[in-house]
């Protein structure tokens, strides 16, 4: 009886470390990008970066009240998701 239960509860350890596993691989890379604000567009929703003269555009689609200026410095957050990829 005692030997079943140990057995039960290393199963469900097992299944949990791998549930644990598998979320954190199937989601993608997070990268990180700071920098003072070059230009910010709410209409167009996009935001320029600069880095030391390296300068990133990102969209900031799907992203709620967005309250930054030229000037601040930011921290942005992201994924590279690509788009389109062509064989040559």
């Amino acid at each position: 009886m005692r030997n079943r239960f140990t057995m039960a509860v290393l199963a469900v350890l097992v299944l949990v470390g791998l549930v644990a596993t598998l979320s954190m691989a199937a989601a993608p890379k997070q990268y990180q990008w700071t920098g003072l604000v070059t230009e910010f567009d709410p209409k167009t929703k996009s935001l320029i970066v600069d880095k030391g003269g390296d300068m990133w555009e990102f969209s900031t689609e799907g992203l709620k009240d967005v309250k930054v200026k030229k000037g601040d410095k930011v921290t942005v957050y992201y994924v590279a998701i690509a788009k389109k990829i062509e064989a040559k």
